[in-house]
């Protein structure tokens, strides 16, 4: 998954600048219910409605120097199935355990400021070479290997847990107590008048546990797509997981390259 020297340039541009100075399954049903129907009112008793502001996306640091990339934001989900770990806000957050303020594009900028490549997890990789893709040519390697932590206050102490253990496996039925994060890259896509897309950034995913192909992150330990079965995929882990908006901070650093 090579990305254009052009979204490298700018990217990591702004990255630098800015940062561093600072198919179809069955979703759930978002319809608000009857009790939140809109009702009639009067327009000279009812205050004007003001659209929430847009939550900023750009809380993330990297550290160059200490090979290190910090990005804030909240537990979103304390039970059920998951596709991501991690979403920006506005992204699938009933499907994900965390809610980061940080555009993909500038997770994958930090990212290869750090010397990391994009490419596929082993698993994809292995499936790939078994049946190569007839369009394109086929990576010939994964993606850097990343090792994530969350950190978040309880009772005024600091706890800190590999990102793995946020995850419940379902078909272990235990927590995921193993298992590294991959540095994919999502992919561009073009509308119909030609102009390109950073798809994490269109679907404002981040780190997918099922595998996301617009998702910057992956991780390696592809358990499947949890709407096929109870003992399929991840779910939260409840044993772990602290309340709904509870602050965290997301902490990524490189991985030392697996054996080939």
């Amino acid at each position: 998954m090579k990305t254009p020297h052009r979204f490298l340039a700018v990217i990591v541009g702004v990255l630098l600048v800015g940062v561093l100075a600072g198919c179809g399954r069955n979703r759930p049903d978002k319809t608000p219910p009857a009790s939140l129907a809109r009702t009639e009112a009067n327009p000279a008793t009812t205050p004007a409605k003001v659209a929430p502001a847009e939550p900023a996306l750009d809380a993330i640091k990297v550290d160059l120097k200490g090979k290190r990339i910090e990005i804030e934001g909240v537990f979103c989900l304390e039970e059920g199935i998951l596709d991501y770990l991690a979403v920006a806000p506005g992204g699938q957050e009933y499907e994900s355990v965390l809610s980061l303020r940080c555009k993909g594009s500038l997770l994958h900028a930090g990212l290869l400021s750090l010397g990391a490549v994009s490419g596929p997890t082993p698993q994809v990789l292995e499936r790939l070479r078994q049946n190569p893709p007839k369009d394109r040519e086929a990576p010939k390697q994964v993606g850097t290997p990343l090792n994530m932590s969350c950190e978040w206050q309880k009772d005024g102490k600091t706890v800190s847990v590999p990102a793995s253990e946020l995850l419940f496996n379902r078909k272990l039925k235990k927590g995921q107590d193993s298992g590294r994060w991959c540095f994919t890259g999502s992919y561009f896509a073009k509308d119909p008048d030609g102009k390109e897309f950073y798809m994490s950034d269109v679907e404002r995913a981040l780190i997918g546990v099922f595998y996301q192909p617009s998702a910057v992150i992956n991780f390696e330990e592809d358990a499947g797509d949890p709407y096929e079965g109870e003992d399929v995929g991840y779910s939260v882990n409840k044993q772990v997981i602290p309340p709904r908006d509870t602050p965290v901070k997301l902490i990524i650093t490189l991985a030392p390259a697996p054996n080939k």
